[in-house]
């Protein structure tokens, strides 16, 4: 007799948050992981063009942006650089520094332990959706409060750099991306004075806003109809969205059409006039108005542009 297997979970169907969105659009992905464990303090200048994430687990890390003032971490503490600024990295152990100071030998190795990752973007948007973040993002207490699956994903990143598997250097790139997700929801609940995108994540009536926005970019949605999916008057949701995001419905609106048409011209070989349709213009000669005032290029520019750059 045939019987409907009981479901124990399925995956809903759900819409993709402000948050996820903002995240594939500069097209973070993980690249490469390492775990420093000197012998001896070792310092090092890291090159910009990556972002990338420090977790120190023993010692000191003291981190100095080329153009910025000094950091430094200690044990359970995260930096997270997604500009990829250029900075110093110098690894130490302060206890063993405090017993040379003592008088005690230093004859036993400093107690180092970073993990250490990085990340690729699409450079063309990232520079302007990343720059609202600060250089160096700090993050705290988790000793006490500690960041959900860290550890696991820091140690499955760690088995699969030394696995000889098939699919070990997409499964490194994945686990970092998922890395990357779970330290910037703890700073978006942690911090107060968040750009937009990520502000959204924190309110969730704002957030339902952005969601419908960023679903159809092409639909003119009014004040009032995104104030009736965020739940709020018409006046509250205006006052609030400007407050979170930093300018009003359509303004964000406009941005968001353009991020996405030069996401296409990037990534597509679609016509003009059809990328323009599909982010809502009436006409090519109005899109091409828009986009040249917003990023300094005319559409047809923008994407020769891109495709010189790809065969350099």
């Amino acid at each position: 007799m045939t019987q409907t297997p009981e479901v124990l979970a399925e995956t809903p169907m759900f819409e993709t948050d402000a948050f996820s969105q903002v995240l594939d659009i500069v097209h973070v992905r993980g690249e490469s992981a390492r775990v420093i464990t000197p012998d001896t303090p070792l310092a090092y200048a890291v090159p910009s063009g990556r972002p990338c994430v420090y977790i120190v687990e023993q010692g000191q890390l003291d981190i100095t942006p080329a153009d910025g003032p000094a950091v430094r971490l200690g044990a359970k503490q995260i930096a997270l650089l997604m500009q990829g600024t250029a900075h110093d990295a110098v690894f130490s152990d302060p206890d063993q520094d405090a017993g040379a100071r003592a008088g005690r030998l230093r004859s036993d190795p400093p107690q180092i332990r970073c993990f250490c990752g990085s990340f690729s973007v699409d450079g063309d948007l990232a520079e302007r959706v990343l720059k609202s973040l600060p250089e160096v993002i700090v993050l705290d207490g988790l000793a006490d409060n500690p960041i959900e699956w860290l550890d696991e994903l820091c140690y499955l990143v760690l088995r699969e750099l030394g696995a000889t598997q098939p699919g070990a250097s997409l499964m490194v790139s994945r686990l970092l991306d998922l890395l990357l997700v779970v330290i910037l929801r703890r700073w978006a609940q942690s911090d107060d004075s968040l750009p937009g995108w990520l502000a959204a994540a924190k309110d969730e009536r704002i957030a339902r806003a952005i969601a419908a926005i960023h679903s159809s970019p092409a639909h003119s949605l009014t004040n009032a109809e995104l104030a009736e999916i965020a739940g709020m008057s018409v006046s509250n949701f205006a006052d609030r969205f400007k407050q979170v995001m930093g300018q009003g419905p359509g303004a964000y609106l406009r941005a968001w059409r353009l991020d996405q048409a030069a996401e296409a011209l990037r990534h597509s070989s679609a016509p003009i006039e059809a990328i323009a349709d599909r982010v809502g213009y009436a006409s090519k000669e109005a899109f091409s108005r828009a986009f040249q005032a917003k990023f300094g290029q005319s559409p047809s520019s923008w994407r020769m542009a891109r495709d010189t750059a790809a065969q350099d």
